[in-house]
């Protein structure tokens, strides 16, 4: 059942019982001509307008965006919780009025309430009612996000209490009978119906300042930033590469619409950036159900260079290959270690002048006590295998990581040079895992891997 349909259900629900117990209230508050009880009436008469503006605001919310409205129709749900608001401080300014009129009135008749079983039946009826909708409005009205429900539920929450309060005003008023006229208790137990009408109105004047309040708020756009927070919390953790630096997010029933700006590398191809922005899209989206995303790219501040990174600019000026780079901050100052890659057949002789120039560079820059170079031939080539490549290679690759109990590859591919032959087994990125954890996890996986199948191909296992 989709979300628009659980709030039709509930709202025409809602109209049904407003409708039977505002006959009810009314027929037995003439009857008696308790205060309370015609003030629940109107109460109720109000709530039934209301569930009806509240089923109406759900059908027009249903629709869906078009070029007027780009952002859908749910604001009109915050709209009737306004006149739903309006509705209820009419009552409430009746009700006190009419309690004036009553209590200032110096003929007794005034304050007679003519009771009967009928009184307290509509009464208790109303109370089980509402207890029950009252429930299953903030239900749906939690799981849909639905601005309209919610003020029906709060109706009718609203409406239990007031109900109580009615119920104890026409039972002082059933006693006033057993009291002595003068007394304390006898002018209470007189009044007890109208104080209890005031009682309402209190209960009437907090609902409509939470509903008013809250509809205005959504109508302003404001957010209650869980969604902002939630946002800003997978940036951080599933997308640190690329910070937040400005976010804004309206929320519209269910939709989210969240407009998000991060930064990044000034050098980064558009089609690149295109992807980034797809990626973001589809982290939030995953999250936060029934989000829109507008992603833009700002080019963000070239950081300083760390000195690893110092350092591996230096050596490609100098056309140089590095690898295995350490620094140690000793005490007599910073030491700094690293392979250089020359090709196999160049001469110290020759490269002699560019291995001291990047040494003095490297020492300058980061002021290092010394620098240590360890020369080694730029060897980039796949080794060769003599043995025919297995008809069923790909199918013992996936036998030998099931025997192993390692994850199922998503993809293998050879690669073959003459003889010289690449296998790359691709296997499901785990999220859960720290860049020293996967290092640790794929370099196992590799050395049993190699160990299993017979020497036909160098094998790889990376995360896809």
């Amino acid at each position: 059942m989709t979300a628009d349909t659980k709030k039709t259900i509930a709202a025409v629900s809602s109209v049904v019982w407003s409708a039977l117990l505002t006959v009810m209230k009314f027929i037995v508050g003439i009857i008696t001509g308790s205060l309370g009880i015609l003030s629940e009436a109107l109460h109720s008469a109000l709530d039934l307008l209301a569930a009806l503006g509240s089923l109406f605001a759900v059908r027009i919310a249903a629709r869906p965006a078009d070029d007027e409205h780009p952002y859908g129709h749910g604001k009109v749900e915050n709209l009737m919780a306004l006149v739903e608001t309006a509705l209820l401080l009419g009552t409430a300014v009746w009700v006190v009025m009419e309690a004036a009129e009553r209590l200032l009135s110096n003929n007794p008749e005034a304050l007679h309430v003519e009771t009967s079983i009928w009184a307290f039946a509509v009464v208790i009826v109303s109370i089980v009612v509402d207890i029950n909708r009252a429930a299953m409005l903030k239900r749906v009205a939690k799981e849909t996000k639905s601005a309209a429900l919610e003020a029906d539920a709060a109706h009718f929450a609203s409406d239990i209490w007031s109900s109580a309060a009615v119920l104890l005003g026409i039972t002082g008023a059933a006693c006033v009978g057993f009291t002595e006229p003068g007394t304390a208790l006898h002018w209470l137990l007189l009044r007890a119906d109208v104080l209890a009408s005031l009682g309402v109105v209190i209960l009437i004047l907090h609902i409509c300042w939470e509903l008013g309040m809250k509809a205005v708020n959504n109508l302003m756009d404001k957010s209650d930033g869980e969604a902002a927070e939630k946002i800003r919390n997978l940036m951080k953790t599933r997308m640190p590469a690329y910070p937040v630096t400005r976010m804004r997010v309206r929320e519209v029933g269910l939709k989210v619409y969240a407009e998000i700006e991060v930064a990044v590398p000034r050098e980064l191809h558009v089609d690149t950036a295109h992807e980034i922005a797809d990626a973001i899209e589809e982290l939030i989206a995953a999250a936060i159900p029934d989000a829109e995303t507008m992603v833009h790219m700002q080019p963000g501040n070239t950081p300083d260079d760390t000195p690893e990174l110092l350092i591996r600019r230096i050596a490609l000026t100098h056309r140089f290959g590095v690898h295995g780079l350490v620094l140690m901050h000793a005490e007599q100052g910073l030491i700094i270690f690293t392979d250089l890659e020359l090709p196999p057949n160049a001469t110290l002789e020759g490269w002699h002048v560019a291995i001291q120039a990047f040494r003095s560079e490297v020492q300058r820059k980061l002021n290092a006590d010394s620098v240590v170079v360890h020369v080694e031939p730029d060897v980039r080539e796949i080794p060769t295998f003599r043995t025919p490549i297995p008809t069923d290679w790909e199918n013992k690759v996936r036998q030998a990581m099931i025997s192993l109990g390692a994850p199922l590859p998503t993809s293998i591919k050879l690669y073959t040079k003459a003889e010289s032959r690449l296998c790359i087994v691709s296997i499901p990125t785990e999220f859960s895992l720290n860049v020293q954890e996967s290092h640790e996890r794929v370099s196992s996986i590799n050395k049993r891997l190699r160990a299993q199948l017979p020497d036909v191909a160098k094998i790889i296992v990376t995360y896809e």
